[in-house]
Order: structure tokens, then C-alpha cells, then sequence
């Protein structure tokens, strides 16, 4: 794939980290809204690979399993500090609580240490389930619809109970991630070959859309259902959208947010609770305006903050190889 065709899906995914980080603090009704996540998901799985299962496992431990550490980490020191800034002792504080990892959590809980790194979690359990699906059905059309059954199962009976490392809360979402993997470059190369089958997507995609509002308004059918339609029609158009203004400097941001999502995720909560403390010290409560304050702050200093984890230890950030298996073992059979 090109450059031009990854810059645009990483625009989706930085839509989808923006809007995380707003809907952390008091935002407008229209926030609560949850493309954010399938957004997320199913950008991710566009770059999905099926690879070597050795190649798999360091990647994946370099990419995602070494930022967790290191994010958890951070935000557990971070707790500390703030606990004894808070109360001048330490005394009532759960040091254990960075165990909660290791945990079960059910529906919408996340963790105690670093909440937002359920993310990070929830993926790697997708992609687990990802390379599972496709390794032993083969079949796009078998993979897909092992997808929507797996999804299903999970909105109907593993979201409401505790399991762990997030895979009950991962998987309703598992079919934005499949599908991301199965049809998403497709829909990249239709979009891109400028002919007149590159709208039949969009045109589609806002008719689903448009038609799932309207159904959720005045039907009885069933409203998870119709969610899942509604939202994969709005993932689609705004492909489309970013597609056609990527080029633009205004969207940069947009590009360099999803490019660093894992940071963001990782960091975002810890600068958002020391501008919620300020703002509730200073002015005595917060609004909806005071939180896109607090949202853009946090951005703000979010982006220094990432070039220079970038630069001085991206092995920390997913952005370079921490652990080789091939040095690994080397040195054991050396030793």
C-alpha cells in the first residue's frame, strides 16, 4: 500500500484518540456517542498481517506488550506522587494496585492503573482472535461470519461477566477488527482507482447509515443491531472524508495523533486529572467548556511529550525493537 493510502486510515485513528481524550472529561451529549472505538479497531485491523508465529510474538511484544509496561509504570508512579501530594503521606495507599492487571473485569470496567490502556489490551486480544480465525478458516467469507457470531456471543453473554485481560469488553468488538483486516484494504484500492465503482461504497455507506437512524427512531428492530449498521456506514463515509482532505495542513493533527495513538492513550489521563484539579481549585467547577479546555491542553502538551518519546526511547513506545527472540536465543545457546 502506499503512503498516501496509510496516511488517511491513520487520520481515522487519530480521530478516534481525540476523541477519547474529550470524551474523558465533561463533553457534549453528541461525545457520548461510540464510533470511537469500532473507528479505532477497524483502522487497526486495515494493517493487520498474518505472519510467522515467531514473527508475531516479537512484534507484538515490542508494538504493544513494552509500551503497557512502561505506560502502566509511568501512571503508577504517577498515582503515588499525586497521593502524597494529595495527603502529605503515603500511608493509605494500595500499592498493590498496579496488580489489577492481572485481574478480571467485566462490561465497562477498565483498569485501576492507566484505565485507558484497556485499549491496548482489548487489542491484542483481537488480534489474537484475528490470526486464530484466519490461520484455522481461511475463507474471508467463513471468517467474517465466525466474526459476527463471536461479536454477538460477546454483546449477549461474555461483555456482562469478568474475564480477563479484557476480552469479554474486546470482543462485541471483535467484527470492526475482522472486518477491518478482510475488506479494508479492499475498499482502499476501490476508493483509489478513481472510476466510478470508488463512490458505490460511500453511496452505500450513507444510505446504511441514514436508513439505521431512521430505524432505530421508529422501529422496534432491534437497537445493538442496528448500532452495528449505523456505525460501520459512519466508519465508511469518513474514510471517504479523510480521503479527500488529508492533504489539507489543517488535518495534520488528525495524522499525528493517529500515528502515536498508543501514547496518547498511554499519557492523556495523567495530564487530564492534573488540569481537572487545577480547574476545580482555581474556578470551583468544570463545564462542557472548560472540558474541550482540558481536552486541548492535554493534546497540547501531548505533542512534545510524544517527539521526544519518539526520539530518545521509542523502544519504550512501540516505535523501535526492545526484544529480538533470534538475540535471545543466541545468547542461551551461547551460554
Amino acid at each position: 500500500m502506499s503512503t498516501k493510502r496509510i496516511d488517511y486510515i491513520d487520520y481515522l485513528k487519530g480521530l478516534s484518540i481525540i476523541w477519547v481524550v474529550w470524551f474523558h472529561t465533561i463533553h457534549p451529549w453528541f461525545v457520548d456517542f461510540s464510533f470511537r472505538m469500532p473507528l479505532f479497531f477497524l483502522a487497526s485491523g486495515i494493517f493487520f498481517k498474518i505472519v510467522d508465529i515467531k514473527v508475531y510474538i516479537q512484534k507484538k511484544t515490542n508494538q504493544l506488550l513494552v509500551p503497557f509496561v512502561f505506560f502502566t509504570l509511568i501512571y503508577y508512579l504517577y498515582l503515588i506522587g499525586q497521593n502524597y501530594i494529595a495527603y502529605g503521606t503515603l500511608a493509605g495507599f494500595d500499592f498493590s494496585c498496579i496488580w489489577g492487571v492481572f485481574e478480571p473485569h467485566s462490561g465497562n470496567e477498565s483498569f485501576m492503573v492507566d484505565p485507558p490502556l484497556w485499549f491496548i489490551c482489548a487489542l491484542f486480544c483481537q488480534q489474537i482472535m484475528t490470526w486464530l480465525l484466519v490461520k484455522s478458516l481461511r475463507k474471508k467469507w467463513l471468517v467474517a461470519i465466525a466474526a459476527i457470531v463471536f461479536s454477538a456471543i460477546g454483546v449477549i453473554y461474555v461483555a456482562p461477566y469478568p474475564t480477563y485481560f479484557m476480552f469479554g469488553r474486546s470482543l462485541p468488538y471483535l467484527v470492526y477488527y475482522v472486518f477491518g483486516h478482510l475488506f479494508g484494504k479492499d475498499l482502499i484500492k476501490m476508493l483509489e482507482s478513481n472510476t466510478k465503482a470508488a463512490y458505490a461504497p460511500g453511496i452505500s455507506a450513507t444510505l446504511v447509515y441514514a436508513l439505521s437512524i431512521i430505524l432505530k427512531e421508529t422501529t422496534g428492530i432491534n437497537q445493538v443491531l442496528l448500532t452495528y449498521f449505523e456505525t460501520f456506514g459512519l466508519i465508511i463515509i469518513l474514510i471517504y472524508f479523510f480521503k479527500a482532505i488529508y492533504k489539507f495542513p489543517i488535518a495534520y493533527p488528525f495524522w499525528f495523533y493517529g500515528r502515536n495513538s498508543y501514547i496518547v492513550l498511554g499519557l492523556h489521563e495523567i495530564f487530564q486529572t492534573v488540569f481537572l484539579i487545577v480547574f476545580i481549585h482555581t474556578l470551583g467547577e468544570i463545564n462542557i467548556w472548560i472540558g474541550m479546555v482540558q481536552t486541548s491542553l492535554s493534546l497540547l502538551i501531548l505533542w512534545p511529550t510524544i517527539k521526544a518519546l519518539n526520539k530518545y526511547v521509542p523502544m519504550l513506545v512501540g516505535k523501535a525493537e526492545l526484544v529480538n527472540l533470534s538475540s535471545i536465543k543466541d545468547r542461551i545457546m551461547a551460554f
